[in-house]
């Protein structure tokens, strides 16, 4: 999927612009959900354009760990938590975050619901789904995302994935990359993010 750029900025301030300002100074809690080459990341690098807010990923931080010399086998849960702690720190001085992580059991559903409650912000969920197979079997081969130490992911591993993937219990928004274009998603995602008061 491509990336996206953010609008040229100038001229006079626009209702939209307006918005974007109050948008801007409102803490949120933005977290993103789905598996690997779904198109999620390409989702969270717009909108945290559009809100100027940090994206804090799982996956560079668990490769971190990896070239520190950790066990693979420990830092799952590890990665999740240090990215946990770090939306803590941007949450507690008002500036809102969008974690970008496969979030594919409750229980990490579930460590976000807390942190929103402890912060008193609101809570987002965006579930980004590729409903083709076929689709995203090719993303999954064809991208390479350049992460030192990390391989990567196969389709197999995704396989794998998705078949451990937990059904949700609560609200989020689904989005479905399959057929409609990364422009309509992400306006989709932030009409959600407008409109919605959020989970507290």
């Amino acid at each position: 999927m491509k990336r996206f750029s953010s609008s040229p900025a100038g001229g006079c301030a626009s209702d939209e612009g307006i918005k974007g300002l109050v948008r801007m100074k409102q803490a949120r809690l933005i977290v993103m959900s789905g598996l690997p080459g779904a198109g999620k990341s390409t989702i969270a690098d717009a909108l945290a354009r559009q809100l100027s807010a940090p994206i804090l990923s799982v996956d560079p931080a668990e490769a971190a760990m990896w070239r520190s010399g950790l066990q693979k086998s420990k830092t799952g849960i590890a990665a999740y938590n240090v990215i946990e702690a770090l939306a803590d720190e941007n949450l507690k001085l008002g500036v809102s975050v969008i974690i970008d992580a496969v979030n594919p059991v409750e229980a990490a559903r579930d460590m976000w619901r807390q942190l929103a409650d402890q912060n008193g912000v609101p809570l987002f969920f965006i579930e980004v789904r590729c409903s083709d197979q076929t689709i995203h079997k090719a993303r999954i081969e064809a991208r390479t995302r350049n992460i030192p130490g990390m391989s990567e992911v196969t389709w197999a591993q995704v396989q794998d994935r998705a078949r451990a993937f937990e059904p949700w219990t609560g609200d989020r928004l689904l989005l479905d990359t399959a057929h409609a274009g990364p422009d309509a998603l992400v306006a989709k995602a932030q009409n959600y993010l407008d409109a919605e008061p959020g989970r507290r």
